[in-house]
Formats: C-alpha cells, structure tokens, sequence
C-alpha cells in the first residue's frame, strides 16, 4: 500500500470513529443521518451521498438525507425499490454494490435522479437493523474514478453505526413506555437496558473486525501501529458501555472506576506491543454523566497512546502514569511520563487533532508540561463534568 493509499485509509477509519462519537451524543437520528451521508462523500471522496429509506408499503426509497443535491430533494425525491436500481439491487440482494461505470451496467438501470445529476459510479450498502432493512447508505460520484473494496467496508462501518443509532431510538421508545408502567419497571428496564447494550457492542465490534481485517494486509509496522490507535479509539468506547450497564446506570458513570480499567486494559496492550510500555492509574471516585464521559476517555485514550508511541524511541521502556482527582471546582485528568519528549517539530496527527477537538467540546484546558518528560494536565469544571444527580446524592 503506498502512502497515499494509507493516509486515505486512515483518514476513513478516522472518519468512522468520528460518526460513532456523534451517534453516542446525539439522539436525532435525522440529523445522524445527515452526517453519515457528509462524512460518506468525504471518506470516499464523491461529492454525493444519500441514505435512502424503503417504504415497504410503495416498494421505493425516499431520500431521507444527502449531500451534494439539488435543493427539493433530500426528503422528497424517491427511487425504485426494485433489482432495476442500484439501491434496489443492494436491498434485494443483500449485499454490497459497487458500479464503477454506470453507464456499462448490466445488472440495473441508471435512475433518472442519479442521471439528471451526472452521477456516473455509486455504491450502495444496505442499513440492517432488527426486522426489516431501514434502507440504504449510497455514496455517488459525477466524475471518473474507481471505488474498491475498502470504500466498501468504509460505507459498511458507517452503516453500521446508523443501525445502531436506529436501534438506540427504538429501544430507548420501549425504555420510555416501559417506565410508564410502574409494575414492569424493574424487569423491563433491566431488559431493554441489556437489549441496548447488546446492540452497541455488536456494532462497534464490527468496526473492530474491520480494522483488524485492515491491519492484517499490512506489512508496515508504522501503518499497523496507527491503524491499532485507531481500533483503541473504538474498545475504548465499547468499554465504556461495559463499565456504564454493568454498573446498571443509564446516565452517569463512576468515572474513576472505569478510568481504572481503561488503564489496566492498555496496560496490557502495551506490554505485550514490540516496545513495552507500562500503563498506571492513580484515581478517586469521581460521577461524571454519559455524554461527558465519553469524549473524556477517548482524550485519555489518545494522550495515552501519543507518550507510548513517541516518548521511548528504539524499544526503550517506559511508564505512563495517570491520575484522576478534585482540585477545589476543577477536575483534574494528568496524563505523565518520563520519556523523550514530544518534540515541537512533530506535526500534530489525527490524535492530537482529536483531543483538541474533545477538549473544545468539554470547555476544557489543556496544559502541556514538558519537565523529564511530558505531562498533560486536563482541567473541567467540576459543576460542567459532573452529574448533579450524584453530587447531591
């Protein structure tokens, strides 16, 4: 694979992580829908997407959400549900579709929306949830090019994480109805709670396998390294949901416990890795809602991962210390070790770009002490992280 090749691939798998952040912190599942079809036309670079609905009961599709259409379509136009349309084929048939040259197919007809916007290649993937398909992800292009088998399991992980995003309304519907009904409370609840997390997991296990499946085809060990960053990113929000039900809380998380585990998790990541790394947690009880946990962890996640890759060169091993704890109205998150350095003439990658980003979401401030070593110190404000639940508790 050339370098090119790789930051593209790279850049996808990066792509999807950031749609599964987006899904856990947000219900609207139109406007989750309209992300997936953005960050679809980024990934494969096609300028146009759509996530297509079927409507059973007229046997089409209705453009539910898209980028790159002419205004009137998204949530008007429709397409034919039959094998004589792409879309059709992919739901028919069940499997992915790839036309590289629409105009030479065999297999279906150029719809006449596609046609009216030039589109010459698309792919499509089906959306599975639970019963019926809810449709259908394609990503369309009006110029040459060629689409692969990896667009394909790109789109796949965006599917992915739209049917759970389905999923999720669903169940959290069922939640809603079932806490209205005082007598089945607790075993309903108890119910649809694991039913929830089931589905997440299935999911993001699925990206896992995806990335695992993209590593395995690589021989260069720096490629391996980054595509593995990028499979932390996705365990470590599958452990959270772990750490999140069992505990049998649907909004906060005692997040020193979990802190803990992430920690004793990379530990062992690490050390069994080419250069043994060792990985420890210094915590105290701190209650910190869903929403903020998350992004918070994968900060961690990343912080962790930056010291391990670039602060003992040449095999070398090292320790990362991390702490968690109060400090008057501030929670205090330090990420430490006594490595190199980061060294200031080293381009920021898409992991330090994340926890920026994470960072700007939570109101956070970064510090970056460079003293024997690297130490990152996250300050929040205690009132914006924790859940006012469990602090009056």
């Amino acid at each position: 694979m050339t370098q090119q090749g790789l930051e593209y691939r790279l850049r996808q798998q990066s792509l999807v992580s950031e749609l599964g952040l987006y899904a856990l912190n947000n219900r609207d599942f139109a406007d989750l829908a309209q992300q997936a079809t953005r960050i679809a036309a980024e990934g494969v670079c096609s300028g146009m997407a759509k996530v297509l609905r079927y409507r059973p009961d007229k046997h089409d599709f209705l453009v539910f959400a898209g980028v790159g259409w002419r205004q009137g379509v998204v949530g008007h136009a429709t397409v034919g549900a039959a094998l004589d349309s792409p879309a059709g084929y992919a739901l028919q048939t069940g499997e992915p579709v790839i036309s590289n040259h629409l105009d030479d197919e065999t297999r279906f007809r150029t719809p006449d929306l596609l046609a009216e916007h030039g589109v010459t290649r698309a792919i499509n993937v089906v959306i599975q949830a639970t019963g019926e398909p809810f449709g259908v992800l394609e990503a369309d292009a009006p110029s040459d090019g060629t689409f692969d088998k990896d667009d394909v399991d790109f789109l796949q992980s965006l599917a992915h994480v739209l049917a759970s995003g389905i999923e999720r309304g669903r169940v959290e519907v069922e939640l809603e109805t079932a806490l209205q009904e005082k007598d089945q409370l607790i075993g309903e609840k108890e119910t649809l709670l694991d039913e929830l997390n089931h589905r997440v997991k299935n999911n993001l296990q699925v990206v896992s396998n995806l990335l695992a499946m993209e590593i395995s085809r690589l021989d260069d060990v720096e490629a391996k390294a980054r595509f593995r960053s990028v499979g932390n990113r996705v365990a470590t929000l599958g452990r959270i949901y772990n750490h999140l039900y069992q505990a049998g809380e649907a909004r906060d998380i005692e997040f020193g416990g979990y802190l803990r585990e992430l920690c004793a998790n990379l530990d062992i990541f690490y050390r069994n890795d080419d250069q043994p790394v060792r990985v420890y947690a210094e915590v105290e009880p701190v209650f910190v809602d869903l929403d903020r946990a998350i992004p918070l962890a994968l900060m961690i996640n990343e912080l962790i991962a930056n010291s391990a890759r670039h602060a003992f060169p040449a095999h070398r091993q090292g320790k990362v210390q991390v702490t968690l704890a109060s400090a008057g109205d501030d929670i205090v998150v330090t990420v430490a070790d006594r490595g190199q350095g980061i060294g200031h003439d080293t381009a920021p990658g898409v992991g330090r770009e994340l926890v920026d980003t994470l960072a700007e979401q939570l109101g956070a401030r970064i510090e970056v002490r460079e003293t024997a070593g690297t130490t990152f110190v996250i300050r929040i404000s205690e009132q914006a992280l924790q859940a006012e639940a469990r602090k009056t508790a």
